[in-house]
């Protein structure tokens, strides 16, 4: 998958749950807002229900109250009682509408007469009492009647209503919440399906074509790119081993090295390239006819260098030789014939790899001097 389309599938995504969010956001704050005014109109239903109450029981205090300071406070509470019943009943009637709006406007309109023929009612018990005239029972009576039953139960209707609508807006909202909690959660499975299981599975594939290239690069280091033997680099760090190995525990470990004999001459006859499919042939012999614990390296040119831990100069003799034979055997490609002089050097407690080295090198070059295609021990 490309940058890009993992990009555009990223910021969908991000988008798909940005847009989620908001509309989430935008639909609760509408819900909640409508239940905030909701819970107004109930407040000032239930007050209004009260005050209703409230004005009938000051109008029979009024009216049978046996001190005048009584009659006159009864007289005030009834007085201030409707004010605040007519302010409530005016806020009321402003909100109220939309979706607070009463069941139906013949409810309203008649919850709205009969109130309105409970204060004047009301007023008309206020004025008489604070007049000073004795209130009939009949006025009583219909103070009592207009702010009776019938009144109470159209703004009982009202009140129910409202809470009714309440709980089903809170039973939507429980709903809505739900809804949006399990969009969320699919679409959250969405982007790990689509976006983030495809981009994790390119970051672990990178992740190992990296770890793979560091490997090439690695084995670039330490390995000759011609005969795919090690390199000087590899043998600093397997010598230094193995002779660390056999201090600790007295043990042998030996070097073989090897030169082609009279290889200049096969390269100025038959030219480089068969000079390098020669190489990279013995380089093969050498890396086949050893044991797996061996190390071959190619130190350069047409020198090469075998590492045998738990070898002594006598066995690694015979290996040489062994090796020796097999590549004067051997048919080369372009049919080239050739032999090696090899030099071995057991590994001496306390020397040091400069030494060693040396005395395989000079071991290697008697055997050149000595007439070629032997093995001499150094």
């Amino acid at each position: 998958m490309t940058k890009f389309a993992l990009t555009w599938r990223y910021a969908s995504a991000l988008l798909l749950l940005a847009a989620l969010a908001g509309g989430s956001y935008l639909v609760l704050d509408r819900v909640m807002e409508g239940e905030k005014r909701r819970a107004v109109v109930l407040d000032l239903s239930m007050r209004q229900r009260m005050l209703a109450q409230r004005v009938v029981v000051l109008g029979f205090v009024a009216d049978r109250a046996p001190l005048p300071t009584v009659r006159e406070t009864a007289l005030a509470d009834m007085q201030g009682a409707i004010r605040e019943l007519l302010s409530l009943h005016a806020r009321l009637g402003g909100l109220q509408t939309g979706d607070l709006a009463p069941p139906n406007s013949a409810s309203w309109q008649e919850i709205t007469w009969r109130m309105d023929v409970f204060v004047n009612t009301a007023r008309t018990v206020a004025r008489q009492a604070q007049a000073g005239k004795p209130l009939s029972q009949a006025l009583v009576r219909r103070l009592h009647e207009t702010g009776g039953l019938e009144l109470l139960a159209g703004l009982d209707a009202l009140i129910l209503h409202h809470q009714a609508a309440s709980e089903h807006s809170l039973a939507l909202l429980d709903r809505l919440q739900l809804a949006f909690l399990l969009g969320t959660l699919a679409l959250l499975a969405f982007m790990g399906v689509v976006l983030f299981r495809p981009l994790v599975n390119d970051i672990v594939a990178d992740r190992r074509s990296l770890e793979i290239a560091n490997e090439e690069l690695a084995k670039l280091a330490t390995v000759d790119c011609l005969t795919g033997l090690f390199n000087r680099r590899k043998l600093d760090e397997v010598v230094v081993r193995e002779m660390e190995l056999a201090r600790r525990y007295a043990d042998h470990v030996s070097l073989l090295m090897f030169d082609i004999d009279h290889f200049k001459a096969i390269n100025d006859t038959l030219g480089h390239a068969v000079g390098d499919r020669v190489l990279a042939e013995l380089g093969r012999l050498a890396a086949t006819g050893m044991r797996s614990v061996d190390y071959v390296f190619r130190l350069g040119g047409e020198e090469f260098l075998i590492l045998a831990p738990r070898t002594d100069d006598h066995a690694a003799f015979g290996v040489a030789e062994k090796l020796r034979q097999t590549i004067a055997d051997h048919a080369f490609p372009d049919g080239v014939r050739l032999t090696v002089s090899f030099g071995v050097a057991e590994y001496r407690p306390g020397e040091s790899l400069e030494d060693w080295l040396t005395r395989v090198d000079q071991a290697m070059y008697a055997a050149k001097r000595g007439g070629r295609n032997k093995t001499m021990a150094g």
